[in-house]
């Protein structure tokens, strides 16, 4: 009925795409057909538009991502205000502190990260980041920024779930204390967290602007503990700064 092939059509279409995606080499027909339990002729039927549309490409070994994928991800990059701009600054932001130098976009509700880009220091390992959504929002600096920011029924659904799970010993784990937290950084604009997601390292946030004035990332700086201590005052001056400078770029 197509009311309900329909949507699952849909939904394996866009299975098909995420296999060959995350696949390392050319995909056969065959092995997506296994991977998604169906016959081969459903794979066949699903595997038409995306090579005529140019999101899949046939080769002698299978299919792998055609010539759409990149245009897609441009066009993506120029919603999200990802330009050359954003990566100069992270550059200058990292030879000016020495420190691993982040932008973090965030989507939808706030609490979407939708992409992360970092300018590393030499032989720093740097946070351990991810897109999607974060169970660690409320322990890195930069997802207090979002949290700070999102609306009070994005801020319930998180503490639903995932909930404030503990992270390190220093983890926020009290709703009533991140709740504290979170208006301070709405009234200076900097977030900090002090191994809170992960140990050894600490970072610091400062949102930055759309258009329409709201926060659709943020800037942070990752360091060692010991340097956030020594350096404080220098290293909230410098990316509050940088944010700052990263809204007129988004909206030149």
């Amino acid at each position: 009925m197509p009311g309900r092939t329909g949507p699952r059509a849909a939904d394996r279409t866009l299975e098909v795409l995420e296999i060959v995606a995350e696949a390392p080499a050319p995909v056969s027909a065959k092995a997506l057909a296994r991977s998604l339990g169906c016959a081969l002729s459903t794979v066949y039927t699903l595997l038409t538009p995306l090579t005529e549309r140019g999101y899949l490409v046939r080769t002698d070994g299978g299919y792998t991502l055609g010539y759409r994928i990149p245009a897609l991800h441009r066009s993506f990059q120029h919603q999200m205000g990802l330009d050359d701009g954003i990566h100069g600054l992270l550059a200058r932001l990292r030879n000016a502190t020495r420190a691993s130098a982040n932008y973090v976009a965030y989507q939808g509700d706030g609490l979407l990260i939708a992409d992360i880009r970092t300018a590393a220091v030499d032989g720093d390992e740097g946070p351990d980041l991810a897109v999607g959504v974060d169970p660690r929002s409320h322990a890195w600096a930069h997802g207090k920024i979002a949290l700070a920011s999102a609306g009070a029924a994005a801020r319930r659904r998180y503490l639903e779930e995932p909930g404030l799970r503990r992270f390190t010993p220093h983890t926020i784990a009290s709703a009533e204390r991140l709740d504290g937290e979170l208006r301070q950084i709405r009234r200076t604009g900097v977030a900090l967290d002090l191994e809170e997601a992960q140990e050894g390292l600490a970072c610091l946030a400062s949102p930055v602007l759309g258009a329409d004035g709201s926060v659709i990332g943020s800037v942070s700086l990752c360091v060692r503990p010991d340097d956030l201590r020594t350096r404080r005052q220098q290293l909230i001056a410098t990316v509050r700064e940088t944010a700052q400078e990263a809204t007129q770029v988004n909206r030149r």
